[in-house]
């Protein structure tokens, strides 16, 4: 098989797998009514009208994703070493890369997040995906384009940047695509959903972070959450 189309096929189709089994699965917990204590806002939706136009907008972000990982995110990684042959990582590897990964897009997102949050920029690009105010996991791809790019930057960049073979990099996809659309899934299982949860409920409020929080927590931009975190039924 063409490289191209081996590494579209891996990165695309993790991103594809992840998203949506995610999304269905934390949507049949709702369905069946499980883990009632851990739904944030007592488990209450956003407006149907606005899940509807989300859920087809985001459908046909990840058409375009397919030709962004062919034409874009392909010829990078080949340019910067990346490889698809054996021999394949060691465990030692893929695990060092992995929290690499984190630690480097946490650290992007954070500051581009946080820039989205100036007030002009808020306003002009990042409203729109503080539309939902009680989330769900579509939520978490509803993005004007330009922070669509710079979550992408923030999401692909690591792993090109350390030529990570494409087993590492497919992981990584599951990883990271797992983690946004749980953080946006109105449970509140882990830490890291109920700080986006709260920060969904109160955007001026701090938690701008990804995964576990590290430059929120250096920049006390989880004091606010951590003291409402204490009187929910989730902690």
């Amino acid at each position: 098989m063409d490289e191209r189309w081996l590494f579209t096929g891996v990165v695309w189709g993790a991103h594809e797998i992840a998203f949506f089994v995610t999304w269905a699965a934390f949507g049949l917990l709702y369905r069946l009514g499980i883990g009632k204590r851990f739904q944030v806002a007592a488990g209450k939706a956003p407006p149907a009208e606005l899940s509807r136009r989300a859920a087809i907008e985001v459908v046909g972000g990840h058409v375009l994703l397919l030709a962004v990982a062919a034409y874009v995110l392909f010829p990078a990684w080949a340019w910067m070493g990346g490889r698809s042959d054996q021999p394949w990582p060691s465990v030692v590897e893929v695990v060092w890369q992995l929290a690499a990964f984190i630690l480097l897009q946490d650290t992007i997102f954070y500051w581009s997040h946080r820039v989205l949050h100036w007030p002009r920029l808020f306003r002009a690009i990042h409203v729109k995906h503080h539309t939902f105010r009680h989330v769900r996991g579509h939520a978490s791809e509803y993005s004007h384009p330009v922070e669509t790019v710079a979550n992408l930057v923030a999401f692909m960049v690591p792993a090109i940047l350390l030529k990570a073979h494409l087993l590492t990099f497919g992981i990584w996809v599951l990883v990271r695509v797992y983690e946004t659309v749980e953080a946006h899934s109105g449970y509140a299982f882990t830490r890291l959903a109920s700080r986006h949860a709260f920060h969904h409920l109160y955007a001026a409020k701090g938690c701008l972070g990804s995964f576990f929080g590290v430059w929120d927590r250096i920049m006390g931009t989880d004091r606010q959450w951590r003291e409402w975190r204490r009187e929910q039924t989730h902690r």
